[in-house]
C-alpha cells in the first residue's frame, strides 16, 4: 500500500494522459477533427488539482509530444508537416503551462485560505 501512494502521482497522471490520447486518435480517424490537442487541457488540470503544478506540468509537455506524435500529419513521427499546426502545438503548450501553474495555485489557495 505504501508503494502505490509513491507511485501513483507519477503513474495515475501519464494513464489520464495515454487515455485522453487514446480517445483523440479514435475522434480523429472517426470525424476527421481538427485542433484536437486543446482536449488535453481539461486532464491536465485535473493532474494540477490532484497532484500540483509540477506533475501537471509534466502532463502538459507529454501531452504536447503525444499530440505530435499521434494527431498531427505525418503520423507516428514528430515532425509536423504544417507551420500553423506547429503555431497551435506551441499556443497549446504555452496555454497548458500557464493553466497548470494557475490552477494549482487557486486549488492550494482553497485548502489553506491564509
Amino acid at each position: 500500500m505504501r508503494l502505490w501512494h509513491r507511485i501513483a502521482p507519477i503513474v495515475v497522471p501519464i494513464l489520464i494522459i495515454v487515455a485522453v490520447t487514446d480517445v483523440l486518435e479514435f475522434f480523429k480517424e472517426a470525424i476527421h477533427g481538427r485542433h484536437l490537442v486543446f482536449f488535453y487541457l481539461l486532464p491536465t488540470a485535473f493532474v494540477a488539482m490532484l497532484y500540483g503544478s509540477v506533475l501537471s506540468m509534466i502532463c502538459a509537455i507529454d501531452a504536447a509530444f503525444l499530440a505530435a506524435f499521434y494527431l498531427y500529419e505525418p503520423t507516428y513521427t514528430l515532425n509536423i508537416s504544417d507551420p500553423r499546426e506547429l503555431g497551435e502545438l506551441f499556443l497549446f503548450a504555452l496555454t497548458a503551462l500557464v493553466g497548470a501553474k494557475c490552477t494549482a495555485e487557486l486549488t492550494s489557495q482553497i485548502e489553506k485560505p491564509f
